[in-house]
């Protein structure tokens, strides 16, 4: 009996033992597809991870570009860096500027990277790119620029030449004082007596600098190591500053970051040079007419053309010249003060130079070419004399600060 159920046993253990070796390569199967899909699902976790990573270096590299062009408005971009390295895989992002987007340079368009490298590998396993723009917010709040145009005809003597300069002096430490995200400029013009070549000097590049802002002498005329540039022919030398480029980037008047032209403009000059009592008096002119000789508006010394009437001004004021320095819709505006009390068509000229604006409401001439309006009145324009000091245009620049740049 005992014989019969060790043999019965052995034979279910064999039985068992069969089943076992039937089942085992389905066993064995199962593992593996268990084993694959744990593996699997952990390169899909991994692999997800590290597409996020790529995703976030990608944003980190805008998140960089802002903060670059926050503090550096020539910012243009940054080349490949590394962001981490784990030991097994390597992150990186980098940032490519595709130039400025506005008319300000204010904007940039931008390309952000992220990828990541195994170590040891030179091609990425991931890349995200983001494009998108940036904004320099500090340039768009602290981008007026003042620029003062100052004449430094013959009339002018020493001591009238030095009455005018603290009035202009006054008048710079008033913008800078008042409107700190402004810069201001200087330059002076003249025209020489023998050849007629209208010229300019830029005295004061642009600055936020009071003490440099007002550190300057007389370019031209008076005592001055231009005696003989002493004619004022301000179109003429407007012409000559247009044609030789000199806003663009890296130019003497540079405007990247600008987004307010102002021109203040101090002037003795004639309006025509062609007015009772002054007939055939070279070179004194504020505006271009067709009576006036050519040799002196056309050609003259400088090799160029001046442009008819008004026009020097009006491609300033709509931004002509300026999109042809790289601006596109980058626009000026004039404030005009004239100590000329000789001829009776300067005031009418000058108050057509000049913004709308101001106080001027008496006589002014027509320009149809007008951007800002022909004729309309009041003007941004005093008629005054050296011993008026800087009272009245100070607060004209008031006007200008309050209005068109702390609104």
């Amino acid at each position: 009996m005992r014989r019969q159920r060790v043999e019965a046993k052995k034979k279910e253990q064999g039985i068992i033992l069969a089943t076992l070796m039937i089942f085992l390569p389905v066993i064995v199967i199962l593992t593996s597809i268990v084993i694959s899909v744990a593996l699997q699902a952990y390169r899909t976790t991994t692999q997800q991870e590290l597409i996020r990573q790529t995703q976030l270096a990608a944003a980190s590299a805008m998140d960089y570009a802002k903060e670059q062009y926050e503090l550096d408005l020539n910012y243009s971009g940054t080349p490949e860096t590394t962001l981490y390295d784990d030991g097994v895989y390597r992150v990186t992002f980098e940032v490519i500027s595709k130039g400025y987007s506005n008319a300000t340079n204010t904007q940039q368009d931008i390309q952000g990277f992220g990828r990541v490298y195994e170590n040891g590998s030179a091609t990425p396993l991931y890349v995200r790119e983001i494009q998108g723009k940036v904004t320099n917010t500090t340039a768009e709040v602290g981008s007026a620029r003042f620029i003062f145009i100052i004449d430094n005809s013959g009339s002018m003597t020493t001591q009238e030449w030095l009455d005018s300069k603290s009035t202009v002096d006054a008048a710079i430490t008033y913008v800078l004082n008042n409107s700190t995200s402004s810069q201001v400029a200087v330059v002076q013009y003249g025209t020489n007596n023998s050849s007629q070549q209208h010229k300019y000097d830029i005295t004061v590049p642009f600055t936020d600098d009071p003490v440099t802002a007002t550190t300057w002498d007389r370019r031209y005329g008076t005592s001055s190591p231009s005696p003989q540039d002493y004619q004022d022919h301000l179109p003429g030398s407007l012409a000559r500053m247009r044609l030789e480029s000199v806003y663009g980037p890296g130019d003497a008047l540079d405007l990247v970051g600008a987004t307010d032209i102002q021109y203040v403009f101090f002037t003795d000059a004639w309006g025509t040079g062609f007015s009772y009592p002054y007939q055939n008096q070279c070179c004194s002119v504020l505006k271009k007419t067709s009576s006036q000789p050519s040799f002196w508006t056309d050609g003259n010394g400088s090799g160029f053309s001046v442009l008819d009437g008004y026009g020097e001004y009006n491609q300033l004021k709509d931004g002509t010249v300026f999109a042809g320095d790289g601006y596109p819709g980058l626009t000026s505006q004039f404030t005009v003060l004239s100590i000329n009390d000789d001829d009776p068509n300067a005031p009418a000229i000058s108050a057509a130079i000049a913004s709308p604006g101001g106080n001027w409401n008496g006589a002014i001439d027509a320009n149809s070419g007008d951007p800002e309006g022909n004729g309309i009145l009041p003007r941004r324009f005093i008629s005054t004399s050296l011993a008026a000091g800087a009272d009245e245009i100070v607060e004209l620049l008031q006007e200008v600060i309050d209005q068109e740049i702390n609104f």
